[in-house]
């Protein structure tokens, strides 16, 4: 009994929790409540007229919900994740099939449904389970991994039916994230490079002819092979990012927010922090990124099982590759796609599940450092381990 209080004791003592990490995303988040009150002041509302801080006051709000989840989540031990994983990803295949039935049509897409004032989308959520469920049967199975039907098609299977769900909404390009997110979980895992590369051709095949089938995406390509800006959206983009220079024109002085850039605030608020803190604002942005994902590699090296590590490596590639693909469409390295800025960006659902994967990559961090979570408290450590024998 002494000995479960002194280790109940150890747990609350501070100091030992990853602070680099914790103060990166919170830099982003601050610069993102800046971005926002400065992006979304003309944003057109009814019966509101001139500026306004409207979405900065809901963005302040949906902040200090995603600070408490993060902070609940640095103290919750991840291997309850593990245990609960299944339930977890069938939680979210729910939220993704009843967005088709009871959610709210917003510019011919549902991908939301309304609860009170807030609009929630389960495709944020539903990547995080996802990363829970591969990270767990990855880290179970073993070397299983590296079979092509015991290993690589059942866990493929889940994130291509994940992915399947998000594109009836549709969501094409969370839809292609899931896709992608499985494929590297799987490589990190490892599963065995000519399997991936044959499913991956496999998989463009079959859904090639499906994606030439939707018009906005056969435009948006068009426009991206044709090699000129021809995209309204792209172009104001740009122009905003040329008009930021080296340092910008300063914190609510940009000119692309009075309605030329559209989704400002949104999609492609990358460039409207390029307009007005220029070169040096969106380099920042990247390594700020860059960083939140060498925390999570190094958190992951240092975790105490195979599940920790397998976990670290999903959250910090899930968000470094969803700003990646944010900064790539909003200087036109890649078609126009829409994927939110995490942290940045105005969006409660992202905003919430970016901060909630903090959370859990603390949490894995906490354990590796040698201040495990008390058996007494929490139940025994499963030690697995991930395979690493040379592919084939």
């Amino acid at each position: 009994m002494r000995e479960g209080t002194a280790a109940v004791a150890e747990l609350s003592e501070r100091g030992r929790y990853d602070l680099k990490l914790l103060l990166a995303a919170s830099a982003l988040v601050a610069l993102g409540l800046v971005m926002i009150a400065s992006a979304a002041q003309m944003v057109k509302l009814r019966d509101m007229t001139g500026p306004h801080f409207h979405f900065f006051f809901r963005q302040l709000v949906v902040a200090a919900f995603g600070v408490c989840c993060m902070l609940v989540l640095m103290r919750v031990p991840y291997r309850l994740y593990e245990r609960y994983a299944l339930a977890i990803l069938v939680a979210a295949f729910v939220l993704l099939a009843a967005v088709l039935f009871i959610g709210t049509e917003i510019r011919g897409s549902t991908r939301t449904i309304r609860i009170v004032k807030f609009d929630f989308q389960p495709v944020e959520t539903a990547k995080i389970a996802l990363i829970v469920f591969l990270a767990s049967k990855i880290a179970a199975w073993g070397d299983r991994i590296r079979e092509w039907r015991r290993g690589v098609l059942p866990l493929l299977g889940a994130g291509l039916a994940m992915a399947l769900l998000v594109a009836l909404q549709p969501n094409i390009s969370n839809a292609a994230l899931l896709v992608l997110i499985t494929f590297l979980m799987l490589f990190v895992g490892g599963a065995r490079i000519k399997h991936l590369a044959l499913s991956g051709l496999v998989l463009l095949a079959a859904a090639a002819p499906l994606l030439f089938r939707v018009s906005k995406v056969v435009s948006r390509l068009r426009d991206y092979l044709s090699g000129e800006v021809t995209s309204f959206q792209l172009q104001q983009s740009l122009i905003a990012l040329g008009a930021g220079s080296v340092l910008g024109c300063g914190p609510g002085r940009g000119h692309q927010k009075f309605r030329f850039l559209p989704d400002a605030h949104t999609d492609f608020i990358y460039s409207i922090v390029g307009e007005e803190l220029g070169l040096a604002g969106t380099v920042a942005v990247l390594l700020l990124f860059v960083y939140i994902l060498r925390r999570a590699v190094r958190t992951a090296r240092r975790s105490p099982d195979s599940f920790g590590y397998l976990l670290a490596m999903g959250l910090g590639m899930l968000l470094f590759f969803s700003a990646a693909v944010n900064m790539a469409m909003a200087t036109g390295v890649i078609p126009v796609a829409g994927l939110p800025l995490p942290f940045i960006s105005y969006g409660g659902s992202s905003l919430v599940a970016s901060l909630a994967a903090i959370g859990m990559l603390v949490s894995v961090s906490y354990e590796g450092k040698g201040r495990a979570f008390p058996v007494e408290v929490f139940g025994p450590r499963r030690r697995s381990r991930v395979s690493f024998a040379r592919r084939r």
